[in-house]
This record gives C-alpha cells, sequence and structure tokens, in this order.
C-alpha cells in the first residue's frame, strides 16, 4: 500500500508538473526578483541611517596666526657714490673710475673685503644748459621756445657702491669718513638690518608660535559659537619678514657718529583653516 501511495504521489506530481510548469517557473523568478529588489531597498536605507548618524555639519574657519620678535639687527649697508663732471664722456669716466678707485682702496684698508662691496648704480650721460638764442625776446617764465636752446655743456660720471658690513665688528662711521675723504662726494644713506643666517634661526620659533596663535584665535572664536575645533582643513605658511631701519645723509662730518637701533621687528604667520563642530 505504501508504494501504491507513493506511485500515486509521484503520477499527480508530474500531472501537476505538467499542466503548471510554465506558471511555476514564472511565480519562482518572480520571487526571486522580489528578493533582490527588497534586499536593494534594505541597503540603501540602512546607508541613509548610517549616514543620518555619521554626517555632522561642519563650519571652516579660517584664521591667521602671527608672532613676532624683536631682534638687534647684526648688518649694515653703506651706499656712497662719485659724481664728476667733465667736457667729454671719456673724461669724466676716467676721473670718476679714478676717484670710485681711491674710495675702494681707502675702505679696504678698514678690513673692509671685496665680497662686501658690491656696484648698484653706474651712469654717463650729457649735460645741457639753456641758453637764449637773442637778446631781442621778451624775458617772461617760461621763456618761449624760439628765444632758447639747449646747449652741451659736458658730460657726467656716476657711480654708486654699496658696502655691506658686520655691525659689531666695523666701524660704520669710520667706513663713511675714509669714503668721503677718498673722493666719495655723494652719502645715500645707511641701512640696518638683520642677516639670512639670523633670520633663519629664529624662523621656526615664530611658526611655532603661529601656530599656537592660530589655534588659541580658533578655540576662542569656536566657544563663542558654542562649537569646538574638530580637525584642521589647510594649512599655509606665509613667510616671515623684518623691517629695515633706514638712516639717510647727503653729507658726512669729520667724524660720523652712526648708532644702530637697538632692536628690529622679525615675525611670521601662519593661515589655517580649521573645521568647527
Amino acid at each position: 500500500m505504501v508504494r501504491d501511495v507513493a506511485m500515486a504521489s509521484r503520477i499527480i506530481s508530474k500531472k501537476v508538473m505538467g499542466m503548471a510548469g510554465a506558471g511555476i517557473v514564472a511565480f519562482t523568478l518572480l520571487l526571486a526578483f522580489l528578493a533582490v529588489e527588497h534586499t536593494t531597498m534594505v541597503n540603501v536605507r540602512a546607508e541613509e541611517q548610517s549616514n543620518g548618524k555619521d554626517v555632522v555639519e561642519r563650519i571652516e574657519l579660517s584664521v591667521i596666526g602671527n608672532a613676532i620678535q624683536n631682534i638687534k639687527p647684526d648688518k649694515a649697508s653703506i651706499s656712497v657714490g662719485v659724481e664728476v663732471q667733465e667736457k667729454t664722456a671719456g673724461d669724466a669716466a676716467r676721473r670718476n673710475a679714478e676717484l670710485m678707485n681711491s674710495v675702494i682702496e681707502a675702505v679696504k684698508a678698514l678690513g673692509i673685503k671685496e665680497e662686501q662691496i658690491s656696484t648698484n648704480y653706474y651712469s654717463i650721460y650729457p649735460v645741457y644748459e639753456p641758453r637764449s638764442k637773442a637778446e631781442v625776446c621778451i624775458t617772461i617764465y617760461p621763456p618761449p621756445p624760439e628765444c632758447q636752446e639747449q646747449v652741451l655743456v659736458g658730460y657726467k660720471a656716476v657711480n654708486n657702491i654699496t658696502i655691506t658690513m658686520d655691525v659689531n665688528v666695523q666701524n660704520i662711521g669710520s667706513v663713511i669718513d675714509a669714503a668721503v675723504n677718498a673722493g666719495a662726494n655723494q652719502v645715500y644713506g645707511v641701512s640696518f638690518f638683520i642677516s639670512q643666517e639670523r633670520f633663519d634661526a629664529v624662523k621656526a620659533s615664530l611658526l611655532d608660535k603661529a601656530a599656537k596663535d592660530a589655534r588659541v584665535k580658533a578655540d576662542s572664536v569656536a566657544n563663542a559659537l558654542n562649537m569646538k575645533v574638530v580637525g584642521v582643513k589647510s594649512v599655509n605658511i606665509m613667510d616671515g619678514y623684518y623691517y629695515p631701519t633706514p638712516m639717510y645723509a647727503r653729507e658726512a662730518p669729520a667724524t660720523t657718529p652712526i648708532i644702530p637701533p637697538s632692536e628690529q621687528s622679525v615675525s611670521a604667520s601662519v593661515q589655517v583653516v580649521f573645521w568647527l563642530e
């Protein structure tokens, strides 16, 4: 009997499969499609929920931190020159060269080395003077063009040099006096500055202080807004700089007292963009 029941079941199954095979296949494909679609929708919702929990609105805050330090200048530059006028350009050039060579030898005698001297300007140009063309022209100012002409009277040669010195080693006033006594007739000025080596030595310390200054400012703003600093987006190191102190003089007395400034300001800046939440 059991065998008969089993055989009957197989016969019924074959008939059912034969009658509705296509429908069963279609139903199976539909279930598979719904299963795949259902799984995708669940993943999307999970991603949206995850984003909703993790993503917090952030605000960018750009801050510039500064640091300043006063340092005594260790370098000075003196600008002196020779200016002569002669009838011809050749005579002006030769006379200027003679005087400038004397100036250079005089400052070298004080211990100034060749590499401390550099030419910053040299020129030879014609010199003209206005002359009246005729005595019958009326005397008015400015005179009419037909009553005046430019007459070549000579040539001027100008040679300017810069002498760079160590403030703590050589006497600036003595160098000026030696240059003037040797033939320099122009003293354009003295500038005090901090050497690059000295500046580089304090630059790291200034950048550290500038970065800390930027963070203090960012924390202050964040606290005022009931927020907090949670990260850094970008950092831009701005070039440090200092302020040279110039001193100008047109003439040098017999003994020239030059007193360097006690200190000069050196600074560095850092621009930081922070994230606030």
